[in-house]
């Protein structure tokens, strides 16, 4: 590389066409009203959480059959597939066509809305309409969903946005709905969880996540949680493990995994018997150790709160004056209509020393188990096509991203939500819903699919690997032939590894190596820190005073104003593309 001759960063946008497995025929296409969704609505409801409670209890069941002994018995009782309303088409291979390469750069405003201009002419179903004055109008009949990540999806958006002065809603872009994908979601969401539980400074803290990192050896749970997001993942979803069964065993009074024992009876007992004993006795620990429920019953109760106006009375007896909006309107009533009177000044009560008897090991061991299993439960949700269960993760996450700060995705899901309950017909709210992951595998095999965005860096990845092979010859010209023929490459290449029977390691580590380091593991948070039974004042020293409550330090005033604005925006917006044809 030289001064004249440099390297070229190159931004282009590469599709691929999904088609819808879950239609939604026979819903109604009439869009939804957002101003009649409460603020509440925004929240995970009852029976949302009722739903988690019983996919966590699930999980938790997979988990103590597969590493205690004593319930391996049981192991055929569990449920190894979550069933959905569209367990059967998530199992079909989906269509899946190739959309090319498109040679603009959505990083700049102007070329992004030139990617929207070619997509919607491409892609989306219109009809030419000439109205009274012989003008010919392209019509969108049907509105055809933008999958991508935060940024693309917020982009999107925006150039929507810029274009909203259109006469039509053709002109407006108004045919492509842009919408958040799940794998970078999640990935975010996992990366904030090991923010929380992992710190170098910890490693001399037994039983912490770090320290068992240490321990094991484990370079890779050391590795950063975003970038070796995939490396990260394997040991911290073993660690979660251990967490669990350390509670289940102590929960039942055993010093080690192999003092663990069932009732005889139900060792004998049919699988449906055994199903209902196990579920029964899952989800009393969940209840327990992770309590998710009440933790978003709160923030429903000072939301609720929030929305409510204070009133503030005069303090005169025999004063008749309307309730004040604001405290010092009433105070200021007071002195000039009231001067002689006389006001006992309100000391407020003094602050509560926080409880000695608060352990937070014990708080440390329900986080990981909380988040551990949420995040797991996401990764479950996308690999059976259950949108059902992966907006509810969504749902969930939104406070979640704002406790951390992310504002980003906190918009993104926050924005999802107001799609499914408010600017979307029923139709297309549907659609969203479900049409969410894809499966390229051809055997009807359930759990095999995967986010659409992860899908595309996969398709990413190949296609880079192609374009370094041309070296300099890589042009648009080249490019674009590389990118019409990934998909065929890709099937040429699968055909000859089928022929020659040749199979890709799979890249986990379940044999001897992840079920030593499970036991030692095991025993640092079981039996050298204790972590789950009870005992108060214990404390690291690297999470102090750690809230079991994953919401905490949420401002949830300020979060009923930051959905208000959002939501009166996107209800202005909606309006203003309903009033065009």
């Amino acid at each position: 590389m030289t001064a004249q001759k440099r390297n070229v960063d190159i931004h282009w946008f590469h599709t691929f066409i999904l088609e819808d497995e879950v239609t939604g025929e026979g819903m109604s296409t009439e869009p939804q009203d957002l101003k009649s969704v409460n603020l509440s609505d925004f929240l995970p409801s009852v029976s949302t959480m009722k739903s988690i409670r019983a996919n966590l209890t699930v999980l938790w069941s997979r988990i103590i059959t597969e590493w205690i002994p004593a319930f391996r018995p049981l192991k055929k009782a569990v449920v190894k597939h979550i069933p959905h309303p569209y367990t059967d088409e998530m199992t079909k291979q989906s269509n899946v066509i190739n959309g090319g390469l498109l040679f603009k750069n959505e990083n700049d405003s102007e070329e992004i809305v030139d990617i929207l201009k070619m997509l919607q002419s491409t892609y989306v179903p219109t009809i030419e309409e000439t109205n009274e004055e012989g003008t010919s109008n392209t019509v969108v009949t049907q509105q055809v969903f933008l999958g991508g990540d935060q940024l693309t999806e917020e982009r999107a958006r925006n150039a929507q946005r810029s274009m909203i002065d259109g006469d039509t809603r053709y002109e407006c872009l108004d045919g492509l709905v842009p919408k958040n994908e799940d794998w970078h979601a999640f990935r975010i969401a996992f990366e904030k969880i090991v923010k929380m539980i992992r710190k170098p400074e910890s490693a001399g803290e037994a039983g912490t996540f770090f320290s068992n990192a240490t321990i094991t050896n484990n370079s890779n749970a050391k590795k950063d949680a975003l970038n070796d997001y995939r490396f990260v993942k394997e040991p911290f979803h073993l660690q979660v493990d251990s967490y669990v069964v350390s509670a289940t065993v102590n929960e039942l009074g055993a010093e080690n995994i192999d003092d663990v024992s069932i009732p005889s009876h139900i060792a004998k007992s049919s699988m449906s018997l055994q199903r209902i004993w196990l579920h029964s006795f899952c989800r009393k620990l969940v209840d327990k150790f992770i309590s998710l429920d009440k933790q978003v019953v709160d923030v429903h109760v000072d939301m609720a709160e929030a929305l409510q106006r204070p009133q503030y009375l005069c303090r005169d007896e025999t004063c008749n004056h309307k309730p004040f909006v604001y405290e010092k309107a009433r105070n200021n009533h007071e002195r000039k209509c009231h001067p002689s009177l006389v006001v006992q000044s309100s000391t407020e009560p003094p602050k509560l020393k926080e409880s000695d008897s608060e352990d937070y090991i014990f708080n440390y061991g329900c986080v990981i188990i909380t988040l551990g299993l949420l995040i797991r439960n996401a990764d479950d949700a996308v690999k059976e096509g259950d949108g059902e269960r992966v907006i509810n993760m969504w749902s969930t996450l939104l406070m979640f991203f704002k406790c951390q700060g992310n504002t980003k995705y906190a918009l993104a899901a926050l924005h999802l939500i107001a799609q499914m309950k408010g600017i979307l017909s029923p139709r297309d709210a549907h659609k969203l819903m479900w049409n969410r992951s894809v499966n390229t595998k051809e055997s009807k095999r359930k759990g095999k699919r995967v986010a659409c965005d992860f899908h595309l860096e996969n398709l990413n990845l190949i296609l880079k690997m192609s374009f370094k092979h041309l070296g300099s010859n890589l042009n648009e010209s080249t490019a674009r032939r590389e990118a019409d023929s990934l998909h065929f490459v890709k099937d040429v290449v699968r055909s000859f590894n089928d022929d020659l029977h040749l199979k890709k390691p799979l890249g986990l580590h379940r044999a001897q190596k992840s079920e030593s380091d499970f036991k030692t593991i095991f025993k640092e948070i079981h039996n050298k820190c204790d972590m789950f039974t009870y005992t108060g004042g214990r404390e690291f020293a690297h999470f102090p005073k750690l809230s079991r409550n994953i919401y905490h330090g949420l401002d949830v005033k300020k979060l009923k104003d930051w959905v208000l604005d959002w939501k009166i925006k996107w209800e202005n917006e909606a309006n203003r593309i309903k009033a065009k044809k």
